[in-house]
């Protein structure tokens, strides 16, 4: 299987010039894999949250003279909070409009976590109530599955990194040596003093430790050999700006011209010659451990580690490296020490969301489980085990093919992140894997116990297991990922709630009970539908918006068709007896009022005889088409409605669901193609802007008069 990795973009780094293109960088991230309007939106959120940083500092004081905006350094745990407070004051961006760039911004902070430009989770402004303690088994809502993909994102995006090996930097900056670090003098075979050495070469002691400070040799430093070349600078440019001489770099930069060229002739760049870059760092600045990390342990995560941690350097204060600090920069240099289940237990994760299968499934996935072609329909396919529903006319081998799934989701590509999911870790534990117990070394996931390894001195595989190590990598993801604070103090996180979470997945997007048993593996259907949240799912009037915008596209096409064909009918004088329908306040034409679908029925508690007057509930009844004539008045409606939700009304706040929804169906049917032309549209919106005073769902004005 060949290994399908891909490159993990780092962000660029803020200069004096351009101190922002962190934030437009990662904003652009978001805006490149969307459409407009809604890549519009994104940077209008992003000019938005400038215009924050700029106004306020971010209310960072130190943001006040270097302006220099670190997404890892300023997007702390309260950055959402930070730009929400001052979102809020804006009296010139109305209360929609804040919502949408709060959720937009909150989306950006998701996705920088999630590529590990930043540590740390960003809080939700608005936290979630969480589930019960009784729910553990239960999907996961919303909020908690976007928390949760983040999360795994990141650990996926390491893994990919590691697979594809690190490239040094050069970006590392040396701390200051202490006098205790300067090198042993050896000169010619004989072993000098610093003081001696100063008195035999006639040369200052204090200038032969300066000297190897600056990176002369000892011989260059006590003058037996001559002193290094300069670095000839051939093309003045600092952060993409060429200069024409040294005077204009020390113009701009407020830097004598001697201090520069001195500085130069030491043997500095010229980032560090004008002040861009320090010559030195603290030892606990992370550039520091960077130059320690390409340097001095050859960009090997586990030297490097072993060394902190057999050496007791994270329990000495000067060096501030605690393991914990150590890891989060592995993780955002793109290396790990270790083939650990803090690696690996993330892919299987991201496996369970994708595929539904359960953790005992997991644990038995072998190399081979993945088949690309299957032997019989040539697709895409997991052979799984599932041990606890076997009888003895029903094996315990299964499979799912992946098609199933894509089905169901239509933007979805489960077959080539199933395939990628299944390279990364067979070409990351490769090594392992030869020193792993017969018993499991077929195991698709396996990994080191690397805690075992330092407690007892000796090398331990272990497979998967839902007790044990699974357990504890639970409990360390959720407290390190900080997915408690960011949803609520009830939320939990295990495996076991991916599968129930796909499941309900499929049903919002439009898959019966049916499909879900297919995909789960379930041999009865009572089975399947205890895995369906039904906290999660609307009620049977709210049909998925796929299946509304489906089949009233349908109709409307068809109704449309018949129009056409009445129209050359009249035109050749022939009479007709094309139906007629009534046009709703809503801008549907409805084929009966009298006789309103089943399902409006059902929620509406509809009396026979009367005319049906739930015009807010159109769009999903199995009698509505829309014409060309009625175009109008639904882009109105649309309009109105966006407008009532705007207000915050609790009495359109209760029915927000319906409405949104009513939008995104509206939405799809004004698509080009989908029923109507592009000149009909324009023609129709036109009309529409014409339509002030038309009454629509009375519904909507009972909520803006509340």
């Amino acid at each position: 299987m060949s290994n399908l990795v891909e490159p993990l973009h780092k962000a660029p780094q803020p200069t004096f010039i351009d101190p922002h293109v962190q934030i437009e960088w990662i904003f652009e991230q978001l805006a490149s894999e969307h459409s407009e309007p809604y890549a519009s939106s994104i940077r209008w959120s992003k000019n938005t949250y400038l215009r924050f940083v700029s106004e306020t500092n971010a209310s960072y004081s130190e943001l006040a003279n270097d302006k220099r905006f670190y997404l890892n350094k300023f997007w702390e745990h309260d950055a959402l909070s930070r730009f929400n407070d001052w979102l809020v004051t804006r009296d010139d961006i109305v209360s929609l409009t804040r919502y949408g760039a709060h959720k937009i911004v909150r989306q950006v902070m998701v996705r920088a976590y999630s590529l590990r430009i930043i540590d740390n989770v960003v809080y939700n402004a608005t936290l979630s109530k969480g589930v019960p303690e009784t729910e553990q088994k239960s999907a996961f809502d919303s909020e908690e599955e976007e928390l949760i993909n983040a999360a795994l994102a990141r650990w996926v995006g390491l893994a990919n990194s590691a697979l594809l090996g690190y490239k040094p930097t050069s970006q590392g900056i040396p701390f200051r040596p202490h006098k205790l670090d300067l090198p042993e003098l050896i000169i010619n075979g004989k072993a000098y003093t610093y003081k001696e050495a100063g008195e035999h070469f006639g040369v200052s002691y204090k200038r032969i430790g300066q000297r190897i400070v600056s990176g002369w040799t000892i011989e260059q430093a006590v003058g037996i050999q001559p002193a290094p070349t300069p670095v000839k600078i051939d093309k003045l440019e600092l952060e993409g700006v060429v200069y024409e001489s040294l005077s204009a770099v020390a113009r701009q930069y407020g830097i004598s011209r001697n201090a520069i060229a001195a500085r130069l002739r030491k043997g500095y760049s010229l980032e560090q010659s004008v002040g861009i870059t320090p010559i030195y760092v603290p030892h606990k600045d992370e550039r520091a451990l960077l130059w320690l990390f390409e340097n001095q342990f050859d960009c090997d995560a586990k030297k490097m580690y072993d060394t902190i941690y057999r050496e007791k350097w994270h329990q000495t204060e000067a060096y501030g490296c605690r393991l914990a600090r150590v890891r989060k920069l592995f993780m955002r240099w793109g290396v790990w020490p270790f083939i650990d289940d803090r690696l690996i237990m993330p892919l299987a994760g991201t496996l369970a969301m994708i595929s539904g299968l359960n953790v005992e499934s997991l644990k038995e996935l072998t190399l081979d489980s993945f088949q690309k072609h299957h032997r019989l329909t040539g697709q895409p396919a997991i052979a799984y085990v599932k041990n606890r529903s076997a009888t003895s006319e029903r094996p315990a081998e299964r499979e799912l093919h992946v098609p199933i799934i894509e089905e169901i989701f239509l933007d979805s590509k489960a077959a080539e992140q199933i395939e990628k999911l299944f390279a990364m870790v067979i070409n990351l534990t490769a090594d392992i894997r030869k020193r792993a117990p017969v018993d499991i070394q077929n195991r698709l996931f396996i990994f080191e116990d690397f805690d075992y390894f330092y407690r007892e001195g000796v090398e331990k595989i272990v497979p998967i297991t839902p007790r044990g190590k699974v357990a504890t990598w639970y409990n360390r993801f959720f407290a390190e990922e900080n997915l408690e604070k960011a949803s609520g103090q009830k939320f939990r996180f295990t495996l076991s709630r991916c599968r129930p979470t796909m499941a309900t997945n499929m049903v919002l997007a439009g898959a019966t009970l049916f499909d879900v048993q297919v995909a789960l593996g379930h041999a009865e259907i009572s089975t399947t539908g205890t895995y369906v949240q039904k906290r999660n799912l609307r009620p049977a009037f709210h049909r998925t918006i796929s299946q509304a915008l489906t089949a009233l596209a349908e109709r409307s096409t068809k109704e449309k068709g018949l129009a056409d064909a009445a129209t050359a009918i009249a035109n050749s004088e022939v009479d007709t007896d094309h139906d007629d329908f009534y046009e709703t306040l809503s801008g549907c034409g409805c084929k009966n009022p009298f006789n309103p679908s089943k399902d409006v029925r059902v929620v509406t508690k509809y009396k026979e005889g009367t005319a049906c007057s739930n015009w807010n509930m159109c769009l999903r009844c199995d009698g509505a088409v829309v014409t060309e004539h009625s175009l109008p008045k639904l882009i109105t409606y649309r309009n109105r409605v966006r407008t009532a939700l705007d207000t915050k009304s609790p009495a359109i706040q209760n029915r927000k669901e319906l409405f949104e929804d009513a939008i995104a169906i509206i939405d799809g049917i004004l698509a080009e193609g989908v029923v109507f032309d592009a000149p009909t549209l324009q023609l129709a919106e036109l009309k529409a802007a014409t339509l002030d005073d038309i009454l629509v769902d009375h519904l909507i004005y009972q909520g803006m008069q509340s």
